[in-house]
């Protein structure tokens, strides 16, 4: 809930925020459908139901409001990141099917992440710099997984951390785009099975 400034009412303040809830529903949709860069701020509004000014009094430009939806999506999937990291080691290379779970149940934001992550391949993309930094998290998240189990001695020599992290973050977004093109596709038994003979490819024997 927005902090009240003065003069407002409690019922005024209630309706700012569901503006812009229902601003950043709308881009987050949109955003999804048509991409950034094809969306405007009056379509935005239009599918809100307001004008283009209400968007730029609750947002000061559409890249705030990019920025705004892409923090709306991270806040959804923090939970999901926590319960990865309470588990240890290969475990928690197991545990990374949650994210294909979370992927599967809220399909219009796996399609805003694709399309923003195309998008983002740009070098004059306002987000590039922010989906590196979460591609570098991910490939951060697995390697220390693996560093785990090598300290717990579950590892086979010469496992190279970087390489089994690109192979996964890799699988994850081509199986992700499969899924997204062709629901049919049986998304959680073919992620089950490629973390499964991931961890058999370096678990030590």
């Amino acid at each position: 809930m927005s902090e009240r400034a003065p003069g407002r009412t409690h019922a005024a303040v209630a309706r700012g925020d569901a503006t812009r809830k229902a601003i950043l529903a709308a881009a987050a949709e949109l955003f999804a459908e048509f991409g950034y860069h094809a969306t405007t701020l009056a379509e935005v509004g239009g599918r809100a139901g307001v004008k283009r000014p209400a968007v730029l009094h609750h947002f000061a430009s559409k890249e705030a409001l990019l920025f705004a939806v892409l923090d709306a999506h991270e806040r959804r999937f923090m939970w999901v990141r926590l319960s990865i990291a309470e588990h240890r080691g290969l475990d928690g290379i197991r545990q990374l099917v949650q994210i294909t779970e979370f992927q599967r149940e809220n399909p219009t934001r796996t399609m805003l992440w694709h399309m923003l992550l195309a998008e983002s391949a740009s070098p004059q993309s306002p987000l590039r710099a922010r989906m590196l930094d979460n591609y570098e998290q991910f490939r951060f998240a697995i390697t220390f997984l693996l560093g785990q189990a090598q300290e717990d001695g579950a590892l086979r020599p010469g496992v190279d951390f970087a390489e089994e992290a690109n192979r996964i973050i890799a699988f994850f977004n081509g199986m992700e785009t499969s899924w997204l093109l062709d629901p049919t596709v049986p998304l959680m038994p073919i992620v089950e099975r490629f973390l499964d003979e991931a961890i058999d490819r370096v678990r030590a024997t």
